[in-house]
C-alpha cells in the first residue's frame, strides 16, 4: 500500500517538472538554434593609380591590368551572392523562429527566442553589402 503510494507521489511530482521542460518540436528546434556564422570573405581591393586625368580628355592609365581589375570585379560578384545567401538564410531562420510562437511559449522561452531574434537581426544588419 504504501509503496503504490510513494510511486503515485514520485510520478506526480516528477510529471509536472517534465512537463515544463518538453517543449513542442518547433519550438525545441527554435530554443536550439545558433547564428550561423558567416563564409563570405570580401574581396580585397585593388589600387589603380592614374597617370593622366580621363577628365581632361586623356585616357586613364593605370598600373593594374585589365586581368586584375576584371578578377577583382568577378570576386566581389561572387561575395555579393553569398552575403545576399546569407541574408535570406537569416530571414528564412527569423520566420522560423517567429512560427515557433505559435505551438505556445513559457515565458523563459519567449525570453529565449526574442534574444536569438535580436542577434539574428543584428547580424543581418552588420552583415556588409
Amino acid at each position: 500500500m504504501y509503496r503504490k503510494i510513494g510511486i503515485c507521489f514520485v510520478v506526480l511530482w516528477i510529471n509536472p517538472v517534465t512537463a515544463a521542460e518538453i517543449a513542442h518540436e518547433k519550438v525545441q528546434e527554435a530554443l536550439n538554434w545558433q547564428l550561423p556564422m558567416i563564409e563570405c570573405n570580401r574581396p580585397r581591393s585593388i589600387s589603380m593609380n592614374s597617370a593622366e586625368d580621363p577628365a581632361e580628355g586623356g585616357k586613364a592609365q593605370t598600373d593594374v591590368d585589365s586581368y586584375t581589375i576584371g578578377r577583382y570585379e568577378r570576386k566581389k560578384k561572387r561575395w555579393i551572392v553569398c552575403v545576399d545567401k546569407y541574408k535570406a538564410a537569416l530571414m528564412d531562420d527569423y520566420e522560423q523562429l517567429k512560427r515557433s510562437a505559435q505551438h505556445g511559449l513559457t515565458k523563459a522561452q519567449a525570453d529565449i527566442i526574442l534574444g536569438k531574434m535580436s542577434q539574428l537581426q543584428s547580424a543581418y544588419m552588420s552583415a556588409d553589402r
